[in-house]
């Protein structure tokens, strides 16, 4: 590795220089080289590579190697579902400041002192990956796996507060880092002051002089000097550091300033030494913790890999795994079903491919015409099968499902090769030879044009060998082909069926659409017509044809034709029924819209209502505060107090919330707990949670509330299968007379809060506008029960004190919902 890996002489931090083990072995297993070369794993690799935030999560990225059995190809995809939990839920891990600092930690183990840079490194790395830990720790319980990726992560905390303390931002050994360096560096520059006075002062005597070069100080050596003429040499006591190269001057330190830079000299090898015993100190903490500080390191490089795969899953817009989920879709044995799969190296608009191989049907032969897409289905179901088992994320939709194979082979391509004096035909069979030696059961075996490179005759008879063979030995086998009896072949054993890529002939191009349950037509003749061959030339062919062949192409045309019609039939039907859902959502949305409409014309007609009713009571009063003080005519007063009676009447009667009419329904029904019930003027439907009491009422949950409603507010019950009622109950229907007014003071809290539970369900039941709770002022406690429970409930439109002359903050006036 280069780069940091190598910053202090030692691979990877190996004493030997050898490169440390990451966990992540490249054996291949059974899963070889070769087939991770032809189905373009490695490319994968390269793309997840690309998304990891430094060296050492790169590094893991690429030796990533698919998973050979169920449990771990599952232990996989649960880290990189949870990891989308995780980004699904926007908690994101940060990887600033991390850097692969194995040779820095392996230095530090061994007493190599360390640079300021590379202890803030370290430091930096290493809070990245506690940082990772206390974020995961917190979302334990949902993401149980990822989290247990940080178990290994330690608490460096003292080395990186130290290292805080002791290195500045530019990477500096600050004062602070211990008394001794703070000291040092405060007598050094009180003696580098003194030194520059000195030797300011000798300076301005040469020039007074006139012996001086020129006014400049200048240093050799790390000590102060002044140019002197060489004429004038010996006219000034002191010591020689240096002569131009003319001879003309020299740089002479005055005798004066000799002692005192001797002195700043001394007290810079004393801060020099200082500085070297806190580096010593810092990478002691770091070395004596070499094994911790190395797990650390590598479980955040794994946390980088996983978030890599989370960065390439949004890319891919993949549906699995979904966010949290991997037990659903990946199996260890069935069939694997692939779902509008997509090759992820493919770029433009990629045709996405439904296959199914496995369970039923042991194998699929695929045919079709050249360039037809048969090899890139082929190529998609191996790679997404090996990606699922290294825990990537798979480009195809929700539906698919994948089957775990514990070995995967493959016989992609032509790789003949004139040095080692290999046709076509023997490269594929050098390769089937190695297959047929390793192949077991529950091994996934991909060949690309079976039988292709050789006498047609022999190679279709050596084709059906070889998938008989594998068939025999119980692997999952997908073929391409061109020969006819491998058509004939897959019709007639049960444990094949046939496929297709289909070619539309009139445009000479593939359509890249794979059919599973034909096999492909002979489109030879058709093209060369289209491509201008003459026609003698065809009808000659076609005469060498034998008329089966003929009756079988038309057959499969018509079959096609079918499917063709009938994908379309269920294209109108899904889009009528979209349609259908549309219109349906139109329609709840505009009652909705509807209803609302109508509660605030209500509610705004109560409102101008009850600001009448506010005016003509105001009236009313002033009229009989002064009728208690004048000479009047009674029968005029009578009149006009019988007139305002009556409006009073009439606007308290709009002003009372209009509360819909119940639905007539039955004079009993059944009540269960568990039951839905609708309740008047609540626009949530409610859970029963017991049966009816002998109060009349039902204990029923709205969502996070709990309350007890009386029988005759509920217009509707629906059953539950979660119902456990023990027998009917009876719904009576019955209103009582409701007073104005409550009073609730000497009560505890909690007989005051049921009794004005029920209190305001009667007096809602009983229409009335307002109610009024005595509830007396002392300590408060009981008024301050009482307006909490008051505040979220479902029946109170507001509440407040009366006024002074009504009780103050003794009463609570409660205006309820209308």
């Amino acid at each position: 590795m280069c780069g940091e890996g190598v910053r202090h002489g030692r691979a990877l931090g190996n004493p030997g220089g050898a490169s440390r083990p990451l966990g992540t072995g490249r054996t291949l297993g059974p899963v070889d080289a070769h087939t991770l070369r032809v189905l373009e794993f490695e490319k994968v690799l390269t793309l997840l590579a690309a998304e990891t935030a430094f060296s050492l999560g790169r590094e893991l990225a690429l030796e990533l190697r698919p998973a050979t059995t169920f449990t771990e190809a599952l232990q996989h995809q649960t880290l990189t579902a949870e990891a989308r939990l995780l980004d699904q839920q926007g908690i994101d891990l940060s990887f600033a400041g991390a850097r692969d600092i194995r040779a820095t930690i392996h230095a530090a183990a061994i007493g190599q002192a360390l640079d300021p840079s590379d202890l803030v490194e370290a430091a930096s790395t290493l809070k990245a990956a506690w940082r990772a830990r206390q974020t995961l720790e917190r979302v334990r319980s949902r993401v149980a796996a990822l989290a247990a990726v940080t178990d290994g992560v330690s608490d460096f905390r003292r080395f990186t507060d130290a290292v805080d303390e002791a290195i500045t931002a530019r990477g500096e050994v600050a004062d602070a880092a211990s008394e001794t360096l703070a000291a040092t560096r405060r007598e050094r520059r009180i003696a580098q002051e003194r030194l520059d006075q000195r030797a300011q002062a000798a300076l301005a005597d040469a020039i007074r002089r006139g012996i001086a070069q020129e006014a400049l100080l200048t240093e050799r050596n790390g000590r102060k000097v002044i140019p002197i003429k060489s004429d004038h040499r010996g006219q000034i006591a002191g010591i020689v550091h240096d002569v131009s190269s003319s001879g003309a001057t020299v740089f002479l330190e005055p005798v004066g300033v000799v002692e005192t830079g001797n002195q700043v000299r001394e007290l810079q090898l004393a801060e020099e030494r200082e500085v070297r015993r806190v580096l010593q100190r810092l990478t002691a903490i770091l070395g004596d913790r070499e094994q911790e500080a190395q797990e650390s390191l590598l479980a955040l490089a794994r946390l980088d890999v996983l978030h890599a795969k989370v960065r390439l899953a949004r890319r891919w817009k993949a549906a699995l795994p979904p966010p949290g989920d991997a037990a659903s879709w990946l199996a260890a044995g069935g069939a694997s079903v692939l779902v509008r799969a997509r090759h992820p190296l493919l770029r433009g608009a990629v045709v996405p491919i439904d296959v199914e191989v496995g369970g039923a049907f042991q194998g699929v032969v695929v045919t079709g015409p050249n360039t037809g897409g048969k090899t890139v289905a082929l190529k998609t179901l191996g790679l997404l099968t090996l990606m699922a088992q290294a825990g990537l994320p798979l480009p195809c939709e929700e539906r698919s499902r994948l089957v775990v194979y514990e070995r995967v082979y493959a016989d992609i391509g032509d790789e003949q090769s004139i040095e080692q004096s290999l046709s076509t035909f023997s490269s594929h069979m050098r390769n089937i030879t190695g297959i047929l030696e390793r192949a077991v059961p529950g091994t996934l075996v991909l060949l690309d044009e079976l039988g292709a490179g050789t006498d047609p005759t022999e190679g279709a008879a050596l084709a059906r060998a070889i998938l008989e063979t594998l068939l025999e030995r119980g692997c999952t086998i997908v073929a391409t082909t061109h020969h006819g009896e491998l058509k004939a072949l897959a019709h007639s054993d049960p444990r094949l069926r046939n496929a297709s890529v289909e070619f539309d002939v009139e445009t000479l191009s593939p359509t890249y659409h794979l059919t599973i349950g034909l096999p492909g037509q002979s489109n030879a003749i058709a093209i060369a017509r289209r491509l201008g061959l003459d026609e003698g030339v065809l009808t000659l062919a076609q005469g060498q044809l034998a008329p089966e062949h003929f009756e079988l192409e038309q057959l499969l045309g018509e079959i096609r034709q079918e499917r063709s019609a009938a994908a379309e039939a269920r294209g109108r039907e899904e889009a009528a029924r979209r349609e259908a859902e549309d219109l349906r959502l139109a329609l709840a949305e505009r009652r909705d819209r509807v209803e609302q409409e109508r509660a605030a014309i209500l509610q705004a007609a109560h409102d101008e209502a009850e600001d009448e009713l506010a005016a003509v009571r105001r009236e009313l009063e002033q009229l009989r505060r002064r009728a208690a003080h004048q000479t009047f005519d009674r029968q005029a007063a009578e009149d006009t107090l019988r007139q305002l009676d009556a409006n009073l009447s009439r606007l308290a009667a709009r002003a009372r919330p209009q509360r819909r009419q119940p639905q007539p329904t039955p004079a009993t029904r059944e009540i269960g707990p568990g039951d839905n019930v609708h309740v008047r003027d609540i626009p949530q439907s409610g859970e029963a949670l017991s049966a009816i009491g002998e109060d009349g009422r039902v204990e029923v949950q709205f969502g996070g509330l709990r309350m007890k409603v009386s029988v005759d507010r509920i217009d509707r019950v629906e059953s539950s299968p979660r119902s456990q009622s023990g027998g009917p109950v009876v719904v009576p229907a019955s209103r009582a007379t409701t007073p104005i007014e409550i009073d609730l003071r000497g009560k505890r809290a909690d007989e005051a809060l049921e009794e004005c539970e029920v209190y305001l369900d009667d007096a809602f039941r009983a229409g009335l506008p307002f109610v009024r709770i005595i509830h007396g002022k002392g300590t408060g406690a009981l008024r301050a029960a009482i307006r909490q429970a008051l505040a979220g409930h479902p029946l109170v439109r507001r509440y407040e004190s009366a006024g002074p002359r009504e009780g103050g903050e003794g009463v609570t006036v409660v205006v309820l919902a209308g």
